[in-house]
């Protein structure tokens, strides 16, 4: 068996056994007795989440010229959902969802234009995760006050301030220095890649507002996700300030990120909820709770996505 196979096996393993240690530590019969709570909630909760496809949906409209803008938004929605699943699923890194998307799309683009909007729509998504990170956690430490004015506080604004800042001008600098005045480029490909890149860099050059429109959507794409928060506290029966539905996005998102290779989230959303409502003084237990029924909803829209892509195979 190739070392790769015996590595993601390892991996799923390794979160299995996390979440049953979760179960067992908070015992698994009262996590059912907070989860039960939500009953018809899901009825709602399930659904919530296709106002974030269509955010990203519009992100990615933006990240096309204005010329080839045209696609029916629905099919931007099909595209997304079936490319998120794959990304979900799969320990690829966040790359095996946008390698589908432009066969989502139907014939009616050339495939350049398709797969050039593909990787515009992933710069303008991380330039828009970065500003949702950088300003979330201005927002949150800076309303916790008596945190704000103490070192420790003040050191973890400044560190977060830092990355974010960082993230945003890493992004801006890779696409402001690609290309030399005289054409030529710092870093070359050859042939389809070669094309592409030239693609998205005649875009970078001639639509800089779309781009900025699309890094929008996509933020605030990040920033339903605080809606979400607090939609799934209230089944719960949760007290959640907006504040602290924010601070619980913000800090699941980074998590996340760190823990991507684990497909489908498998332990790490449970533990990591269960560390952040720890650390903001909200007891464990509800956040093992809060990040079962997180689960289920994107267990839910993964298993539609994947039907999407079957059907569209």
């Amino acid at each position: 068996m190739p070392r790769r196979k015996i590595l993601e096996r390892l991996i799923l393993l390794a979160g299995f056994a996390t979440l049953a240690a979760l179960l067992v530590r908070f015992r698994s019969s009262h996590v059912w007795t907070d989860v039960s709570q939500v009953g018809t909630g899901f009825l709602v909760i399930i659904p919530l989440q296709i106002c974030d496809h269509v955010l990203n949906a519009l992100g990615w409209r933006f990240a096309f010229s204005a010329v080839d803008s045209d696609i029916p938004l629905w099919r931007l929605i099909r595209a997304r959902i079936a490319g998120d699943a794959i990304n979900y699923l799969t320990p690829s890194a966040s790359i095996a969802g946008e390698l589908i998307r432009p066969r989502m799309l139907g014939e009616g683009k050339p495939e350049a234009v398709k797969n050039a909007s593909v990787l515009v729509a992933k710069v303008a998504q991380t330039f828009g995760l970065a500003l949702f990170v950088l300003f979330g956690l201005l927002f949150v430490l800076r309303g916790q006050l008596d945190f704000f004015l103490h070192k420790d506080g003040q050191r973890a604004l400044g560190v977060g301030a830092t990355v974010g800042l960082i993230a945003v001008l890493g992004i801006a600098l890779t696409a402001l220095t690609a290309q030399r005045r005289d054409g030529a480029y710092y870093w070359r490909l050859e042939g389809w890649a070669g094309a592409l890149q030239g693609d998205v860099r005649r875009y970078l050059r001639e639509h800089p507002i779309r781009f900025l429109v699309s890094a929008l959507f996509f933020m605030l794409g990040y920033a339903w996700g605080a809606i979400e928060v607090l939609v799934i506290c209230r089944f719960l029966g949760i007290p959640m300030a907006a504040v602290m539905a924010l601070a619980v996005e913000v800090l699941s998102i980074i998590i996340d990120g760190l823990l991507f290779i684990v497909p489908a989230k498998i332990g790490t959303q449970e533990a990591g909820k269960t560390v952040i409502f720890s650390g903001l003084g909200l007891a464990a237990s509800q956040g093992l709770a809060f990040g079962l029924v997180r689960h289920v909803r994107e267990l839910a829209w993964a298993s539609l996505g994947f039907a999407l892509f079957t059907f569209e195979r």
